[in-house]
């Protein structure tokens, strides 16, 4: 007896991907507001004021006047404290570079947003998903012309020259140091390690200050960087992850270190 063939799902619709994709950005609350300036200019988009576009906060972390949204939540890692990991059964979504944009411009001229906070569960490789997100913050810039403020998320374990072209582009950047100690990483987040979380911000923090010494301001990368760390996750005491965070500021002169409840 032959058993009838399961039903197909229809595909997902860009409603659908947006809904999935902003849900699954809603736990990074690395973002606040933008501390840099940049005039708009003539036929382009937006402009970009150092008081900061983000002071309005949803009780989930998420700035109400950014798109925060992922690339993709469909994710190689499997970090226990993250709802996007592999295992998660959840519907699965991805937007290309030139979707996010679109989307991004469409939002921006119904006044719904200024800015866009772009993220991404690593859906490939981190080299290959580092590259897409930079494809589509050259895009804006460029090709759309769009001059208000973006912050792009560093993909760990990424080659140095993407975090150096995405850093050309982007106002702020922001790399999660994710746990504060090594042993909680190696427990809860075994794929991930110490040095390809490191290596990005120390890049980051290497970029803006040349470009500060060879400008008197940083003209690349001017809202800096921040970073988040989950707490509740690891038993690692205040202390611990206090003296962690002043040693972050003090090393990668970071803006902030977010502070994310572990659910």
């Amino acid at each position: 007896m032959k058993h009838p063939a399961p039903a197909l799902l229809p595909p997902l619709t860009l409603e659908d991907k947006i809904h999935i994709l902003t849900e699954g950005a809603k736990y990074d609350v690395s973002c606040s507001s933008s501390g840099s300036a940049r005039k708009g200019k003539r036929g382009g988009l937006g402009d970009c004021a150092p008081a900061g576009i983000c002071h309005s906060f949803t009780p989930d972390g998420r700035c109400v006047s950014l798109l925060k949204i992922l690339m993709s939540n469909e994710c190689i890692y499997n970090c226990k404290y993250c709802v996007n990991r592999r295992e998660t059964d959840l519907p699965r979504a991805t937007l290309t570079p030139r979707e996010i944009c679109e989307i991004t411009i469409g939002f921006y001229r119904r006044n719904y947003i200024e800015g866009l906070f772009l993220s991404s569960a690593v859906f490939s490789t981190p080299d290959d998903t580092m590259k897409r997100l930079t494809e589509t913050v050259m895009l804006l810039r460029t090709e759309y012309c769009f001059h208000g403020y973006i912050h792009l998320k560093a993909i760990p374990g990424c080659s140095p020259e993407w975090i150096d072209l995405a850093a050309r582009y982007a106002d702020r950047m922001s790399e999660n140091i994710e746990l504060p100690s090594s042993a909680g990483l190696k427990l809860l987040a075994p794929q991930k390690t110490k040095e390809s979380i490191l290596s990005p911000m120390k890049r980051l923090a290497a970029i803006s200050e040349k470009s500060l010494k060879q400008n008197g301001r940083s003209k690349i990368l001017p809202a800096g960087q921040t970073t988040q760390m989950i707490i509740g996750a690891t038993p690692d005491p205040d202390g611990v992850i206090l003296r962690l965070s002043e040693g972050l500021y003090r090393q990668f002169a970071l803006k902030r270190v977010y502070y994310s409840a572990y659910v």
